[in-house]
């Protein structure tokens, strides 16, 4: 039987220590981001893994991983941190003060086309509060979320579970674009016979703008014969700009773009518009911090300005 219990023992440090590993897949590496050395982090290990009964942290061969015992626990680690400061961060509201860190995960399109003008916001209006932002593909971004290394997330359509709280702050239109003169349109709308002789520039699975637009495709029984997959949005549109291919893509991304002439939108004929919410994501069973509270009413209030350039441009 184990020593002593896990309730027991948890502090700070091994809270951190924990989710470091799972991080930087490396205790020595862990060790350093706590700020204690690689004996001291080792003993923390041996006494948590004695709590619990079971190994936490295995070797590999490029370093140091964790166990599913230890992922669970790194998990619920890393939620008890967040909640930890989200206390210090009331009882600096209540002190008049506001600082911290707030961690934000952003999917592709809110991340690169909308967070860049909201961070400038909130940084002029809560100039002591520091945010640390990662972004990637909107299926990535939610197991971050889940995993407790990121506190919110920006994200498109998912399939998150109940333990996810998704709260909309924006819709969004995914257009199609080609270089000018590619498609014969009739009033902005291409047939899907045409678009299944076109090569279709997708980014990569787990993509929500991705998961949308095929979605749409199949509903109108377009089936393009090449698919060339991109990593990123941006060359995406390099390639269409090159006539390369044909994409969906949200119209934030390409809105200056279409304004400039170097792409052109369209959508399907026959069908309904490629409409989708962007969602706040955070742990449902989880409370916004005051700092976190201004950042969603930033991003409101920021994103309205957005919302009306991208209408303005894909009319």
């Amino acid at each position: 039987m184990a020593d002593s219990t896990l309730s027991l023992i948890w502090d700070a440090t091994r809270l951190r220590l924990l989710v470091e590993i799972g991080r930087q897949n490396s205790v020595s590496a862990a060790a350093r981001a706590v700020g204690i050395g690689q004996p001291s982090a080792s003993e923390h290990l041996r006494n948590l893994e004695r709590a619990a009964g079971q190994r936490l942290v295995e070797r590999d061969g490029r370093g140091s991983r964790l166990t599913e015992a230890g992922e669970v626990l790194a998990a619920h680690a890393a939620q008890a941190l967040q909640t930890l400061q989200a206390g210090e961060e009331e009882l600096g509201r209540l002190a008049g003060l506001e600082a911290g860190t707030i961690h934000i995960g952003a999917s592709t399109t809110p991340g690169v086309y909308l967070l860049p003008d909201t961070l400038g916001c909130f940084r002029r209006d809560h100039p002591n509060v520091l945010v640390e932002v990662e972004i990637a593909s909107t299926g990535e971004i939610v197991d971050r979320l889940l995993a407790g290394s990121i506190q919110l997330a920006l994200v498109g359509e998912t399939d998150a579970d109940e333990r996810i709280r998704l709260d909309p702050f924006l819709t969004d239109e995914i257009v199609g674009v080609a270089r000018p003169g590619t498609l014969e349109l009739a009033r902005g709308r291409a047939r899907a016979s045409e678009l299944a002789q076109q090569t279709l520039l997708v980014r990569e699975r787990g993509s929500s703008t991705r998961r949308v637009s095929e979605r749409a495709l199949g509903a109108a029984g377009v089936w393009p014969t090449r698919v060339w997959e991109l990593d990123s949005s941006e060359a995406i549109k390099r390639a269409a700009r090159e006539g390369l291919g044909i994409a969906f893509l949200s119209r934030y991304a390409v809105a200056e773009e279409i304004q400039r002439g170097e792409l052109e939108h369209f959508r399907i004929a026959g069908q309904p518009l490629l409409e989708r919410n962007l969602h706040v994501a955070r742990l449902a069973r989880r409370t916004l911090s005051t700092s976190e509270r201004g950042f969603v009413e930033t991003l409101t209030r920021c994103c309205a300005k957005s919302e009306a350039y991208a209408a303005d441009c894909v009319a």
